[in-house]
C-alpha cells in the first residue's frame, strides 16, 4: 500500500510531521504482519514479530492521544491548571551547616509547575490526563491503558515472567483498541 494511503487514514492529524511518522510506524505495523504471517517464521520470531507489531501500535496511539491532548490545551477546551498535575523544580540549594567533611545539613528550594506533556510525554500520564480532560471515558481509558501496559512490554528489565508468546490473536485485540482510541481522538479532533 502506497505510504499516502497511511497518511490519508491519520488526515486528522494536522502536524505533517507527527502524521508521517505515524505513517511510518503504521507501515512497518503492516510489514511485521506480513513477516510474522510467512509459514517459514519460527514461533519464537514469528512472536517477536508480533509483539513489535503490538510495541508500534502503542506508540501511534500515545502519539494520537497526545496530539489530541495538546489541542485541547491549546483551544482552551481544557485548562492546563485542571487537567495537568504538579511537578517540583529546584530554584536553588546550598549548605546550612557543615559539621565535617562528611556530613552537612543541606537546603533546596522547589516550587511547583505545571507539567509540560510536550517536552517528555509518558503514556500514562497522557492516558490520565486525557481522562482528566475528558477526551477519554473512563471505559476508554482502561482500554487505553491495556494498550500502554502491552507497549510496555518493551522494556525486558521489568519483565516477571518469560515474554514469548504473542499471536495474531492478542494482536488483533490491541489493535481492535486502538481502533477505538483512535476514533475517538478522530471524533475529539473534529470538534476544535
Amino acid at each position: 500500500m502506497p505510504k499516502e494511503n497511511f497518511e490519508k487514514r491519520f488526515s486528522f492529524i494536522d502536524n505533517e510531521t507527527l502524521k508521517k511518522n505515524i505513517a511510518i510506524a503504521f507501515e512497518y505495523i503492516v510489514f511485521l504482519i506480513d513477516a510474522a504471517g510467512m509459514a517459514s517464521q519460527k514461533p519464537l520470531i514469528r512472536s517477536s514479530l508480533y509483539k513489535d507489531a503490538v510495541v508500534h501500535t502503542g506508540i501511534i496511539v500515545e502519539a494520537c492521544l497526545c496530539h489530541v491532548l495538546n489541542k485541547y490545551l491549546a483551544s482552551g477546551k481544557a485548562k492546563k491548571t485542571k487537567v495537568l498535575d504538579f511537578e517540583w523544580r529546584e530554584e536553588a540549594q546550598g549548605v546550612i551547616y557543615e559539621f565535617s567533611k562528611k556530613k552537612r545539613i543541606r537546603y533546596i528550594v522547589e516550587h511547583a509547575v505545571l507539567k509540560n506533556l510536550k517536552n517528555s510525554p509518558d503514556f500514562i500520564e497522557i492516558n490520565r490526563t486525557c481522562l482528566r480532560a475528558k477526551i477519554l471515558s473512563q471505559k476508554e481509558f482502561g482500554l487505553a491503558e491495556e494498550v500502554r501496559i502491552a507497549r510496555n512490554k518493551i522494556h525486558v528489565s521489568g519483565l516477571k515472567e518469560i515474554d514469548n508468546s504473542y499471536s495474531k490473536e492478542k494482536l488483533d485485540a490491541i489493535f481492535d483498541k486502538a481502533t477505538i482510541i483512535i476514533k475517538k481522538v478522530e471524533k475529539r479532533l473534529s470538534k476544535i
